[in-house]
């Protein structure tokens, strides 16, 4: 690996970001509007939405918990079966997906000068993850703009049905080598999720936003294939299904449960 050729591609990266996210951020502004209005024209929340909604239910979970938080109840404030429903759905899923993101480049950044993953970290390495965790948190932000907007609470805690196993995985990384894998499954299950969704969702603004989003993902998982030593370029076609470095597309519905 070659900390200049990683620099750059981690610039390349950042550049997209900056070039994609404004607009990327009034456009979720305008999503959480127009199903907000969806909604009352469709019916509204259920009854359970507004009982189990808010992202800050008693046992969700936190990712230092066990596996067992896997079966922690739902946090998404779940909308009643509709196409503006759906939609909404999708945003707190794709929201879990992003602060699970933060959670691993975050660990990582903060257990790194500790030791955990070898002697030294290359300062180029560190940058790389420092840049994806503010990607993945104004990604997170997004989506919790349009969900606010829309009428829902907005989703704070990572994905709970990925949180205790992805937390387990973490705590077996000893290497630079298994903490690039794990941070690649992360962004495919992402970008998964979001090829998905291209055909499921309802608004033509919400296929817009996570067609913008899936991108930045691949670029992450192509600077990641470079830091394993592999050909950075994913697969032209995005695995929907469980791979070797993808937990498989989350379902859009009780945000992954």
């Amino acid at each position: 690996m070659n900390d200049r050729e990683l620099r750059a591609m981690t610039a390349q990266m950042n550049e997209m970001h900056a070039e994609t996210f404004p607009a990327l951020r009034e456009a979720m502004d305008d999503l959480g509007s127009g199903l907000r209005r969806r909604l009352r024209e469709e019916g509204g929340f259920s009854r359970r939405g507004f009982l189990v909604g808010g992202g800050t239910l008693a046992g969700a979970v936190a990712l230092a918990a066990c596996s067992k938080s896997s079966n922690a109840p739902v946090a998404s404030g779940t909308p009643s079966a509709s196409n503006a429903g759906g939609d909404i759905a999708a945003l707190a899923t794709n929201a879990s997906l992003e602060n699970l993101a933060v959670f691993a480049y975050g660990a990582a950044l903060a257990d790194a000068p500790k030791g955990k993953f070898g002697p030294k970290v290359p300062a180029a390495i560190a940058e790389f993850a420092a840049h994806a965790k503010r990607q993945h948190t104004d990604h997170a932000n997004a989506f919790n703009a349009a969900l606010t907007k829309a009428g829902a609470q907005p989703f704070t805690k990572p994905d709970p049905a990925l949180a205790g196993p992805v937390t387990q995985m973490y705590g077996a990384v000893r290497d630079l080598a298994g903490l690039a894998t794990l941070a690649l499954t992360l962004e495919n299950t992402a970008a998964a999720t979001y090829t998905q969704q291209m055909g499921t969702l309802t608004s033509a603004e919400a296929v817009a936003a996570v067609a913008t989003i899936a991108p930045v993902e691949r670029q992450h998982a192509a600077v990641l294939l470079y830091v394993l030593g592999e050909y950075p370029v994913p697969d032209t076609f995005v695995p929907l299904g469980r791979t070797a470095t993808s937990l498989g597309a989350r379902p859009s519905t009780d945000a992954g449960v």
